[in-house]
């Protein structure tokens, strides 16, 4: 019997799969193929076949110069929502829809625009096998709308975009967006849009799809309708509804044709009694001649909520009040004041709230609706799960960060999740980060500002930038309006780092200085005071600097906070060391290392014995610069910060370079590369290849080059600076060298003085240059350049 074309194509699929990344040979697979009848022109043939295979697999198959190779491509993210299994019609619609290059279904609340959309997204997800992103914008909900820049920001996480390494401007957000979605096919469903919020997230690459729902008009939209009386009686019998022809005809007419409500009303008359219903939905309230879509969905609505019980009511009522799109079922508990499970239940059974996964959500209609209904006792049930939030929030984020400290003092004492793992607390966090968001900027005094302080560290070390203003401006404007003068000192001391973080140093110290103001303990003047010596240090300004970190020292000691004491010396070690004052360095890196170790605060720890690692190295003692480099990593590495641990990596292989062990340097140099990779870390790669173009004489001058184009690409000024010493040094430059000591002499940057100086002398056969250079490196205690400009001398008959 004669093989068909598609069992063929299935033959060389199968032949292809059985060795994925591997070429297999023309002969295999035309015997695989075609067995021992292979057609006249079997090449031909097989090219052709391959032709029909590409075209029907999301695989990639390569022409090697003796056969074919199947790479496999991986799936992509799928943020698509489940699809309903009780939908119906809509398949006039669904036709049109596909063939169109782009979506929009617009329509009337409670017309099935979401549900259109899902059912639209689960029949093409096949195409577009790179993903499916999904967010709901909420542009018609009772809370705050998504921004364009929150919606991003997900899709670039579910794009495979580390956290840190998203920028928090739109416009920069909005590019990295598009160029991960070139040469890519993904499907954008943009839920609940407003028509302004559109344009930066719809994919421009010519593979992907949008398709947009809104109540608004717009471009190009397909104008969605209630449902046929076909359909909507075909909903009503996968619902379970019974009754004779006359009385689902009028439950249709009642609802309007509309699927939400129809959906309300099936949940309520599926097990009977369509009669009653009936008789109650048409009311003395409504015309049942001239009802419009919204009264029929409120009337459904309402009679759906009379039948509920009291205990029901009232959890119904409350879950309208949270700001978030959804809530979990601990936080549904904070909010009810007991367990809500029988009346969640008996909720999701009355159609008016979802269970999704472990998550309970409200249609915006439906949410709307219960927070008209919900009285003060609701709203104090409200104000009951802010406190919980806030309390399980500083649970989770203390198991996260343990350093995390607070410069508000709220009540933690009360009913609150703990976590006894810090995977469970971070699993928690990032579950509930919208909601944590939602509530600050929806909170009222004091619980917005509270809030906020207690996740100032955890957006901080997380680098949530788009959050993290968002949150800050929020608290702070509930604590102005409240006269909360703690609360304004933490909500702009919040805004400062924030500033900070995007190097807009001018408005960190004009938020520092307000923060200042509103200041009442030493904790909290001691907290600002550092993080202006931060900026100021950034800034170039060494003296201004150690004067803040001494001053924020000396207020820490004075109130034993050892915690803060910790950051504060590292930072004093990082001034010192960058005016070349080593020694001084050494003693406060050592000084914090060892209070982190004895206080358990191994993140802190590790970070500050990568800096004493350093300054070990600048002083030429390279066998405690290498065993305190091989502790900070082994740290890290247990701590799971991914970014630090690729900066002690770089360290660690510019220590193994001079110390001329090669094979070790490179090896840390390719991990510390791979790491800096996966977390978008180009810092640490700047600082790898400057280790490189030590390990690698014969690449050195690429090596060198690279690191200084990308540190100008990013503004890293000291990553820049060493770069361009080895490149002066590579290739004999000595226009170079002279162009690097202006600008170490315009930057302070004195670490890097003597080092440049000995290479000046190296390509200038300069006796006077060497001679400065050992005076540099002696008078900051860098033994190791030192050594080298002594060694220079002597061949230089100086």
């Amino acid at each position: 019997m004669a093989v068909t074309p598609e069992g063929k194509l299935r033959a060389l699929h199968r032949a292809l799969a059985a060795h994925p990344d591997e070429p297999v040979l023309f002969a295999d697979l035309i015997r695989e193929v075609w067995g021992e009848n292979p057609p006249a022109g079997p090449l031909p043939a097989l090219r052709s076949l391959v032709k029909r295979l590409r075209r029907s697999i999301p695989d990639e198959i390569v022409t090697d110069a003796s056969g074919y190779r199947l790479r496999v491509r991986t799936p992509g993210p799928c943020q698509l929502p489940a699809d309903l299994p009780d939908f119906v019609g809509r398949e006039h619609e669904l036709a049109r829809l596909e063939r169109l290059p782009g979506v929009t279904i617009t329509g009337a609340p409670g017309v099935g625009k979401t549900a259109l959309a899902v059912r639209l997204a689960h029949r093409l997800r096949e195409r577009y096998f790179d993903g499916q992103l999904y967010v709901n914008l909420r542009a018609f909900s009772s809370g705050s709308p998504v921004t364009a820049e929150q919606a991003l920001s997900g899709f670039l996480r579910a794009l495979g975009v580390p956290q840190t390494a998203i920028p928090p401007d739109l416009e920069a957000q909005t590019e990295l967006y598009r160029q991960k979605l070139d040469g890519r096919k993904v499907l954008v469903v943009l839920d609940n849009a407003a028509e302004d919020l559109v344009e930066p997230l719809l994919p421009r690459a010519p593979g992907c799809l949008a398709i947009v729902t809104s109540r608004h008009d717009l471009p190009g939209q397909l104008r969605l309708d209630v449902l046929t009386d076909d359909d909507a009686h075909e909903l009503l019998t996968r619902m379970g509804v019974q009754g004779t022809p006359e009385e689902r005809a009028e439950l249709v007419r009642l609802c309007a044709h509309l699927p939400l409500a129809l959906r309300i009303a099936g949940a309520n008359v599926a097990h009977g009694h369509i009669e009653d219903y009936l008789t109650e939905l048409r009311g003395d309230r409504l015309d049942v001649l001239e009802i419009d879509g919204d009264a029929a969905v409120r009337a459904t609505f309402e009679l759906s909520y009379r039948a509920l019980s009291d205990e029901a009511k009232r959890v119904f009522r409350r879950l309208g009040l949270p700001p978030g799109a959804d809530t979990g079922l601990d936080a549904t508990a904070a909010l009810a004041g007991r367990d809500p499970g029988p009346q969640l239940g008996e909720l999701v059974k009355a159609g008016l709230v979802d269970h999704v996964g472990v998550r309970y959500q409200l249609h915006d209609l439906i949410r709307l609706f219960a927070a008209e209904a919900a009285d003060d006792d609701d709203r104090a049930g409200l104000l009951d799960m802010y406190a919980w939030y806030l309390r399980t929030a500083y649970n989770a984020i203390s198991k996260v960060v343990p350093e995390t400290s607070l410069l508000t003092r709220p009540d933690l004492a009360g009913p609150s999740l703990a976590f006894s793992e810090r995977a469970e607390a971070a699993a928690w966090l990032e579950q509930e980060h919208a909601n944590l968001v939602a509530e600050v900027v929806a909170a009222p005094s004091p619980y917005a500002q509270q809030l906020a302080d207690v996740l100032r560290i955890y957006l901080h070390v997380g680098r949530f930038e788009i959050d993290k203003a968002m949150v800050f401006h929020a608290a702070l404007r509930t604590a102005r309006a409240a006269g909360d003068g703690e609360g304004q000192c933490a909500a702009l001391f919040g805004l400062g780092m924030s500033a900070w973080t995007r190097s807009e140093y001018g408005d960190a110290l004009d938020h520092f200085a307000q923060a200042l103001e509103h200041a009442r303990t030493p904790f909290a003047m001691a907290a600002i005071r550092n993080g202006m010596g931060i900026v100021h240090l950034e800034s170039g300004d060494t003296r201004r600097a150690e004067e803040c970190f001494a001053e924020a020292l000396r207020l820490r000691r004075e109130i034993g906070d050892d915690h803060g004491a910790i950051g504060t010396l590292m930072n004093l070690g990082i001034t010192h060391g960058t005016r070349g004052d080593l020694r001084e360095a050494a003693q406060h890196f050592r000084e914090g290392a060892d209070l982190s170790l004895r206080l358990e605060l191994f993140n802190q720890a590790a970070i500050t014995l990568d800096n004493l690692s350093v300054a070990y190295f600048e002083l030429g003692e390279l066998d405690q610069a290498l065993a305190t480099s091989l502790e900070s990593v082994r740290l890290h590495e247990s701590q799971d910060q991914q970014r630090a641990l690729a900066n002690a990596l770089a360290s660690l292989a510019r220590i193994h370079a001079e110390r001329g062990e090669i094979a070790e340097g490179l090896a840390a140099a390719e991990r510390c590369f791979e790491v800096a990779r996966e977390t978008e870390h180009p810092k640490a790669r700047i600082d790898c290849l400057v280790a490189m173009a030590v390990l690698d004489p014969a690449g050195a001058k690429q090596h060198a080059a690279d690191a200084a184009e990308l540190g100008r690409k990013i503004g890293y000024g000291p990553g820049v600076i060493t770069a361009s010493i080895l490149l002066a040094r590579a290739t004999g430059s000595a226009e170079l060298i002279d162009e690097v000591l202006g600008t170490i002499e315009e930057t302070d940057s004195l670490m890097d003085q003597s080092r440049a100086l000995l290479v000046r002398a190296q390509i200038t056969g300069s006796v006077h240059t060497a001679r400065a250079a050992l005076t540099a490196a002696e008078r900051r205690g860098q033994e190791k350049v030192a050594s080298d400009a002594r060694e220079l001398l002597v061949t230089l008959g100086g």
